[in-house]
């Protein structure tokens, strides 16, 4: 079961990084609202989406983002 939990674990993390990279973080977090609106929220689950991340990196990639 633990293998089970972990596929789905690295199953989601892929699916969140390619949701990301091409709806970037408000419209991620607005499907995921959609998606799942009673399991989480955009608070509960952002320290996920922002693992690793600082504020600066956050910041360039927004940037980048915006300037699609």
């Amino acid at each position: 079961m633990n293998m089970q939990v972990s596929k789905n674990e690295s199953l989601l993390a892929d699916a969140f990084e390619v949701l990301m990279r091409n709806l970037g973080p408000e419209k991620t977090a607005q499907l995921w609202q959609i998606l799942v609106p009673s399991k989480a929220s955009y608070t509960d689950i952002r320290q996920k989406i922002f693992q690793g991340e600082n504020l600066e990196s956050i910041y360039k990639k927004a940037k980048r983002f915006n300037r699609k």
